[in-house]
């Protein structure tokens, strides 16, 4: 499922065509983001890694393929990648205010075909092997920390409810 809903995400009517006569996949204006990552078909995520997709994922216990452009997206997509290990950077796809910058851990992307090419082979590569299955299951693992958390007795709640404690209490 292909959701595009910014306008700056346009698929070229060539790249549209395969898509749709292939059989295999949707194009949509819109989708229902939370739905279809709590969806058991549900593989892995190609998100900008914005805030919300990037929680809604684990909290869904879906892995992703970071796609950043701007803001917290390439920070997001460092910690899914590198702290969490949850997920795989697309460096060579970058465009925006992210675009070709170096990243501190030594790798310069050159934004060619050729190199997105070469990258989404080597990503795909490790998605379906051991280090993919590694990923997907530390994404289960903080999908079943984040339910905790938010079971009647957990952190988020009693911290939670302590805050909204703390700010009614003060007036």
């Amino acid at each position: 499922i292909f959701a595009c809903v910014s306008p700056m995400a346009v698929i070229p009517d060539e790249s549209a065509k395969k898509i749709q006569e292939s059989g295999l996949g949707l194009l949509s204006k819109w989708a229902p983001q939370q739905l279809i990552l709590d969806h058991k078909a549900t593989g892995w995520f190609v998100t900008h890694c914005g805030q919300n997709s990037f929680i809604e994922s684990l909290a869904a216990g879906v892995p992703m393929f970071a796609w950043p452009l701007f803001a917290d997206q390439p920070y997001n997509a460092a910690i899914l990648s590198l702290r969490l290990n949850v997920g795989y950077q697309l460096t060579e796809a970058r465009t925006g205010e992210a675009g070709l910058k170096g990243l501190k851990r030594g790798v310069q992307p050159t934004g060619t075909v050729e190199a997105l090419q070469r990258e989404t082979r080597e990503i795909l590569e490790k998605a379906h092997g051991a280090d993919g299955k590694l990923k997907r299951q530390n994404a289960r693992n903080i999908q079943v920390q984040l339910r905790a958390a938010w079971n009647d007795d957990g952190e988020a709640v009693t911290e939670l409810k302590r805050l909204l404690k703390d700010i009614f209490s003060s007036n």
